[in-house]
């Protein structure tokens, strides 16, 4: 490298930076062994010091309760990084239903919910820390019968989750048994939540053991009256549920009328099929101002703008790469670039050069084998190239080893080789399955990786969440590597090491390209060091 760090001290333009934020969230550094789901697990009813009936989830077996293939089978998009998700099609009903910008319906953005059981919740940190939102339990149960039901930190948590500027929905645990408690329960629930500003759906919990025995109908005319009766109160309604549940017992007709958040944990994507705008992707969350484990939700809609789109306040964050604001003074930003892969599927890349696109990274393809090579991936290169773009490359890794490594460098050299790129080969470590792992594998894996693909003459980066990045790799790495930094909603990355590419925006929009697109910018001129120093194939 010390050839090319001679390039870079000359070439290097000033990065941004800004003072780090201490993050946890997202990505749990304790070990997870196990494929959880909500259908293997059964709610201990034992009371709590206050008396009111626990929430908690228990690892157990249950006889009531049995895996379904939908929950645990996620074979045929097991290569889908949960973080490029495509929302886009997923989701136009909302853009055929609800009038308004279409541009602003679908937005990005990472949540948590909480109940009694995360105790005294420090919420400024919590909002410090990079939560957008926060799904508040009101209460379980009839409580237009009981009122005491009402979770016993609910009012502390919804004001003072409000108070420092965060989002918030509701949720409410039923435990009905027909249509009629079900409309009892949303009664109770409204006269609990009646007084407060609420700019995320309120949600039916529907996941007792007993829902999984009932018949399709009984669920969903439960659903459905509950739903019914809080948006008829005027406000947004939902369900949520383990995936198995939503695929087998309820009917579509239902689903398609109210916003749905499935849970399921563990996986590259959720094994419930249909549309969602909320997936509930982790229960063992760290985050900032909470001092125990939290369920984690990435959110699809941006529910705000759709619940008061004439009160809607934009965060300022742009998603057009033509129009938006640059993070920092002008002549920091060398280039504008864009990241695609087969989730954008044809792409006309003349309309997205014209749009002012300067480069593209490309992803090369996924794990160990050559064979998993991203089926756009040729004629994207060749498209580009062709529209005059620069191009570089990433290869998506699910290594559990150095070994692993080396194999997913190779095969990534194979499907790469013999090509001009102008831009790094990112090695993209964000996949959930590495969250068991520790740091020092972690480091280790990122190593072998670059080093074996540096020894091939190529110049290799590591791309990752600024969360990731910040607490899981070892720093020497950084000094050794470039770095792609992903942070999103911000005005700069709370990354405080050096590096050359952000991926600001998950959900850009560009002509030529149908459907949503990760935007960035690179701070040096690549295509400069590439050709200067003789790298990736130059």
């Amino acid at each position: 490298m010390g050839k090319l760090k001679s390039l870079l001290s000359v070439l290097m333009v000033s990065t941004v930076m800004c003072s780090a934020t201490a993050l946890q969230a997202f990505a749990a550094n304790d070990p997870v062994t196990d494929i959880y789901d909500s259908t293997i697990f059964s709610e201990s009813k034992e009371p709590d010091s206050s008396g009111i009936s626990s929430n908690v989830w228990a690892v157990g077996s249950s006889s009531d309760v049995t895996v379904d293939a939908a929950d645990t089978n996620v074979e045929a998009t097991s290569e889908i990084p949960f973080n490029v998700f495509d929302i886009y099609d997923a989701h136009q009903k909302y853009v055929k239903i609800h009038s308004g910008d279409p541009e602003l319906m679908y937005r990005r953005s990472e949540g948590i919910d909480v109940s009694y059981s995360q105790g005294k919740i420090d919420w400024k940190t919590v909002k410090e820390s990079g939560i957008d939102f926060a799904i508040i339990r009101a209460g379980y149960g009839n409580a237009y019968k009981y009122p005491n039901q009402m979770d016993t930190w609910f009012k502390y948590n919804i004001e003072e989750a409000q108070k420092v500027g965060m989002n918030v929905g509701i949720y409410w645990y039923s435990y009905a048994d027909n249509a009629e408690d079900a409309r009892q329960e949303a009664e109770g629930c409204y006269q609990i939540i009646k007084d407060y500003s609420i700019q995320y759906p309120v949600y039916f919990d529907i996941e007792e053991p007993k829902h999984k025995k009932m018949s399709t109908a009984e669920v969903s005319a439960m659903i459905d009256s509950f739903c019914s009766t809080i948006e008829s109160k005027g406000f947004h309604a939902g369900v949520y549920s383990f995936s198995s549940l939503l695929t087998t017992k309820v009917y579509q007709q239902v689903l398609d009328k109210y916003a749905v958040w499935v849970a399921h944990w563990n996986v590259k994507v959720p094994g419930y099929t249909g549309n969602y705008g909320m997936w509930q992707h982790c229960e063992v969350g760290r985050v900032n101002g909470i001092n125990t484990d939290v369920d984690l939700d990435h959110c699809y809609i941006n529910y705000p703008y759709i619940i008061s789109p004439d009160t809607y306040d934009p965060d300022g964050t742009e998603t057009n790469v033509s129009s938006v604001q640059y993070p920092a003074s002008t002549e920091k930003v060398v280039a504008k670039g864009i990241d695609v892969s087969v989730w954008q599927a044809k792409i006309d890349w003349d309309k997205v050069a014209k749009s002012g696109v300067d480069f593209a990274i490309i992803r090369a393809g996924y794990g160990n084998l050559s064979s998993q090579k991203d089926k756009y991936f040729e004629a994207n290169i060749e498209g580009a190239a062709k529209a005059g773009i620069d191009c570089g490359v990433y290869w998506y890794s699910y290594a559990s080893s150095p070994e692993d490594a080396v194999l997913e460098a190779e095969a990534c050299y194979e499907v790469i080789k013999d090509k001009k790129y102008a831009y790094p080969v990112y090695y993209s470590l964000e996949d959930v399955c590495l969250n068991s792992l520790s740091n020092k594998e972690l480091s280790e894996i990122a190593k072998a990786f670059c080093s074996t693909l540096e020894k091939k003459g190529y110049y290799v980066g590591i791309k990752s969440n600024v969360n990731f990045l910040s607490t899981r790799l070892d720093e020497s790495l950084f000094k050794s590597y470039d770095v792609w930094v992903a942070h999103y909603g911000v005005t700069t990355p709370s990354f405080t090491k050096n590096y050359n590419m952000w991926q600001y925006s998950g959900t850009g929009k560009i002509n030529g390209i149908n459907g949503i697109v990760c935007c960035d910018y690179a701070y040096i001129n690549f295509p400069k060091v590439m050709k200067e120093a003789h790298l990736n194939g130059f």
